[in-house]
């Protein structure tokens, strides 16, 4: 049987779900999903508004997978753009930019989240500057590199240790096979009133934000760019800015 690619990749603007007045979920926004021999496809909303937790005013999500005769490789790009975000006028941001882009052209894919940003982030009234780890991603782009740069440069351990969800080691701290961590370097000097908490921010009556969630595996990256944990007197779930890719050769 002749060698072929399985694509995959997938983005998704916005979604949640309530547990607190009311248990009910958010209907999925700008979702699309590449089917599994390539092409391209697109999702966009506009003006959406979820009871009064969750708001913005563009979403956008784009993904594509196709062969390049001139890299020699099959590659594929997932997109999620979402601008005039607000959440219970607590957590806005101007724009969101979630970037998952893969080339296979050996053993191991290169997939890398060069681009993910955000523009203008508030929190409380306070504006965060996160420093995203993007160049450590981009660097040590295959699973064999980001091993080897734990295993033997001390500085990038330290960093990634710092970022990982799960125990420290001298070898990748992994679970299940995959290496989970905030993209997050550091928040910088937090203003009084927020604490770093469990790898996000704590902002007291209202819940926990999460910025930059990424998910390695040997052949996949997943990333969730804004995670919302409420928990005050309105509780719930709600991720902004999804997306993720790998494709497999077969056989």
């Amino acid at each position: 049987m002749q060698t072929r690619m399985l694509y995959h990749a997938d983005a998704v603007g916005a979604s949640g779900n309530l547990t607190l007045p009311v248990q009910e979920s958010m209907p999925i926004q700008a979702s699309v999903c590449l089917p599994v021999i390539g092409g391209h496809g697109a999702a966009e909303v506009n003006e959406f508004r979820y009871r009064n937790i969750l708001y913005f005013s563009w979403a956008e999500s784009t993904v594509v997978g196709s062969y390049s005769e001139k890299d020699k490789a099959h590659g594929s790009a997932s997109m999620a753009i979402i601008e005039g975000l607000n959440i219970m006028d607590v957590v806005t941001c101007d724009r969101i930019v979630a970037r998952v882009t893969t080339k296979h052209a050996g053993d191991e894919p290169s997939i890398i989240p060069m681009g993910s940003l955000f523009e203008n982030l508030r929190i409380a009234g306070y504006k965060i500057e996160p420093d995203l780890a993007i160049d450590t991603f981009t660097q040590h782009e295959t699973w064999g590199q980001l091993n080897a740069a734990h295993a033997n440069d001390s500085k990038v351990r330290e960093q990634l240790n710092k970022q990982s969800f799960h125990k420290q080691g001298n070898q990748l701290p992994t679970s299940k096979g995959m290496f989970g961590c905030t993209l997050v370097r550091d928040f910088g000097k937090l203003p009084a009133g927020l604490t770093e908490r469990d790898g996000g921010i704590y902002v007291p009556h209202f819940g926990t934000v999460y910025l930059g969630e990424f998910y390695v595996t040997q052949y996949s990256r997943r990333l969730l760019m804004l995670h919302v944990d409420l928990g005050c007197s309105t509780e719930g779930c709600f991720g902004v800015g999804g997306g993720g890719g790998n494709g497999t050769p077969y056989p």
